[in-house]
């Protein structure tokens, strides 16, 4: 059994619109999401093998705010180009080639690519993928080579605002 948990990245600063989209950087209600989402995965003993982020620097800055959180070694965060510069079917290649020691594994990245992965994988459609959004998917396979292969289940959707409710 594999696990796949999809981040998006959370809510990005427009203070400077000078700024490349690949540099924006998170507001303070981007701050605020980060630590809801990495407290309630850190609760819920949900801890990644592998953590794989988008270049740009609001993934990055999630993934790093996610990653303290739930203790994962900021050092072993791998940065992957094709999650901000490619397709969901070439993130798909990507995870093809995960090694197969990790079992579980956070990607973060941006929309509308992961709702698109989100239902390559699951077949779930989602009108909408809010920023710092957690969907969760178990996968019934022994090698990340088969992913895509069998239809997964949806473990956890999660946004801030759910768990600021509960």
């Amino acid at each position: 059994m594999k696990y796949l948990t999809i981040i998006r990245h959370a809510k990005s600063s427009w203070d400077h619109p000078d700024l490349d989209d690949i540099a924006r950087p998170l507001n303070e209600r981007g701050k605020s999401a980060v630590k809801i989402v990495g407290n309630y995965l850190r609760e819920n003993q949900l801890t990644p093998d592998l953590i794989i982020s988008s270049p740009a620097t609001r993934a990055i800055t999630t993934a790093n705010g996610i990653a303290e959180l739930v203790l994962f070694d900021l050092k072993q965060i791998c940065i992957e180009p094709v999650i901000y510069f490619g397709t969901s079917s070439a993130i798909l290649e990507m995870l093809k080639q995960t090694d197969n020691k990790f079992n579980d594994v956070f990607l973060f990245g941006h929309e509308p690519i992961l709702s698109s992965l989100i239902y390559q994988l699951s077949k779930t459609p989602l009108e909408k993928f809010p920023t710092c959004s957690v969907f969760r998917i178990s996968l019934e396979i022994n090698s990340w080579h088969d992913i895509g292969s069998k239809k997964g289940k949806c473990e956890i959707y999660v946004n801030p605002k759910l768990l600021m409710e509960k």
